[in-house]
């Protein structure tokens, strides 16, 4: 989601009284007026001069020390912004206001937890801020606690309803929250009071892409940059709905723009990895890829003994101890470790930390030397790298350089087993079945669905029995999936909480319907190919275009179209599934 909007600027506050009076007597409080007419009207230069006139004349006048450490907030300067806000409160802490200032300061020096505290600070002395009641509720949500900023943005509308900058952060928290309804009621609110509010209309904008309505999403994001040329933010989240519209030279131009107003913007960085992924332009894409927050999953607590390495490896890497943490979801532990022999072939020796959930399956794989253990720090090497930032590490540029799957070997005796259990449901062929993987209506997460009605209809006549390897199905879908199919779909879905078991079960199966999950990189270890319903947009996993991804040779690939029409893409499989599996009438 966007940026937050904290209502900053100039406060008005009190100022102080002026110096003594008489011929020639320098007026502090006419020198104040003055000072903070030049910093309401974006003349920093004079005003932070006539704040320091005013501080050589008096060095203890705590408003001018207030608005001096706004006015070089304002100017970037957040570190002299704290101290000299500090020091007006130190001389007059009964100023409310001041610890707004301060908490602003500190939030943007990054000191969010400090700043939640003064902001607190400054509301027990006047309850009644809605500027400091909003600010709180910027800082709690830059610590994820969403809940009680938008309990902040709520009372700050209490004081003050027309109040347009909580509207939006409002809007952006409940966004966050995936109430994306009341989120939209609450960005047109604030668009309702200030139409021009170039971050409301981000954020709004940002909603609508989430809701699938994408020319409305498209329209908020242009009407932001008019009015904000400079708004890197919306040119980054437009460039990315621009990708997912299929409309790439016009995506890059907009991140590259958001990059040339913002060289650091990670997000920005994000969305153009991505952009360039789903191309096939992975000599580009990897250094670009390299700025997400990586290490995801890494358990809180977990300590990592040296900072990430996140640019190409020497080529000769004899008895170099790496540690390899894994990134992201499972499947992304499967899909990147593909890349990890290579290390081995450099003459490396490899430690993974692996999820706990995989372990057990990774635990088998020859090329890796030790584990380490969550929760326990593990042993300094040469390097420490993220899973997901091999392919740079290792120089990977084109399709050419992707290498195979892993090859993961299911444990005999769960095969075994898995053989006797298959044969309880009905005769071979047996085909596995999933529909929906990712978290939906989440802004950057990935979200796949495919409709179980159209998955149901092509495999009704294929001669198979059909089993349901769904993660948390929801209540009556698999028994509307054995109704289009005209008999039953078996539930296997609770092998999702055993990998070894569904390992074993995707060695297995004569085929896979699906969307991308998990399970496509197990089977793919385990040597098997999928026919997998990519959404639109589609994963960059499975590019944009074509009938089959270079990661995953063999595997089928049944597109949507970005109308959101899966005919042609149904009636391909269905056309498949019959010639593969005849005989059901």
């Amino acid at each position: 989601m966007s940026g937050t909007n904290n209502g900053n600027g100039p406060p008005p506050g009190s100022l102080g009284a002026s110096g003594p009076a008489g011929a020639g007597a320098f007026d502090i409080e006419g020198a104040l007026r003055t000072a903070l007419a030049h910093h309401q009207a974006g003349r920093l230069g004079e005003a932070k001069e006539l704040y320091r006139r005013v501080l050589r004349s008096d060095p203890e006048q705590a408003d001018a020390l207030n608005l001096l450490g706004v006015a070089v907030h304002d100017g970037g300067d957040d570190a002299e912004a704290v101290r000299l806000i500090r020091r007006a409160i130190a001389i007059d802490g009964g100023e409310a206001h001041y610890y707004t200032n301060l908490g602003n300061a500190l939030q943007a020096a990054g000191e969010v937890d400090e700043a939640v505290a003064v902001y607190r600070r400054g509301l027990a002395l006047d309850p009644g801020a809605a500027k400091a009641h909003n600010n709180l509720g910027t800082a709690l949500r830059a610590r994820n606690r969403l809940t009680e900023a938008i309990a902040c943005y709520r009372r700050a509308l209490e004081i003050d309803g027309e109040y347009a900058s909580a509207w939006s952060n409002l809007g952006a928290a409940l966004a966050a929250l995936e109430r994306l309804d009341e989120a939209s009621s609450a960005l047109r609110r604030a668009l309702m009071i200030m139409p021009d509010f170039a971050e409301a209309l981000a954020n709004l904008g940002n909603v609508l892409h989430i809701q699938g309505k994408l020319a409305e999403a498209e329209e908020a994001m242009r009407r932001a940059l008019e009015i904000d040329p400079g708004y890197a933010m919306a040119y980054s989240n437009l460039g990315i709905l621009l990708k997912d519209l299929g409309r790439f030279e016009e995506a890059e131009e907009s991140l590259t723009r958001a990059l040339e107003i913002d060289p650091g913007y990670a997000r920005a960085k994000n969305n153009f990895a991505f952009t360039l992924l789903v191309q096939g332009d992975f000599a580009r894409a990897w250094g670009y890829y390299a700025a997400r927050d990586s290490v995801q999953e890494v358990p809180q607590g977990q300590e990592i003994p040296q900072g990430l390495w996140r640019k190409p490896l020497p080529e000769e890497l004899n008895g170099k101890e790496i540690l390899v943490l894994r990134d992201q979801g499972l499947g992304d532990e499967i899909f990147f470790l593909r890349f990890a022999p290579q290390l081995k072939e450099r003459g490396a020796v490899i430690t993974y930390l692996a999820h706990a959930k995989i372990a057990p399956v990774l635990a088998r794989l020859a090329f890796i030397d030790k584990f380490a253990k969550e929760g326990e720090t593990p042993e300094e090497g040469d390097f420490t790298l993220s899973v997901a930032d091999l392919p740079l590490a290792l120089g990977m540029k084109s399709a050419a350089d992707i290498p195979a799957s892993l090859t993961l070997a299911p444990e005999p005796g769960r095969t075994d087993a898995m053989r006797v259990k298959l044969a309880s449901f009905g005769p071979a062929p047996y085909v596995g079945v999933t529909w929906r993987a990712g978290i939906a209506n989440k802004a950057d997460a990935v979200f796949k669905l495919a409709p179980i009605g159209d998955i149901a209809e092509a495999l009704r006549p294929a001669n198979a029995t059909v089993l349901v390897l769904q993660r948390h199905p929801e209540a009556g879908e698999i028994d509307a999936l054995s109704r289009g199919l005209g008999r039953e779909a078996h539930d296997l879905t609770a092998l999702n909480d055993d990998l070894e078991d569904m390992l074993a079960l995707l060695s297995l199966l004569d085929d896979y319907v699906t969307v991308s999950n998990t399970n496509v990189h197990l089977r793919a270890g385990a040597g098997g190919t999928s026919r997998v319903l990519v959404p639109d947009p589609p994963e960059w996993r499975w590019m944009a275009a074509g009938d089959e991804s270079p990661w995953f040779p063999g595997c089928a690939v049944y597109r949507q179209k970005v109308n959101g029409d899966w005919d042609g893409a149904f009636e391909r499989l269905s056309r498949d599934l019959a010639a593969d599996f005849p005989g059901v009438s």
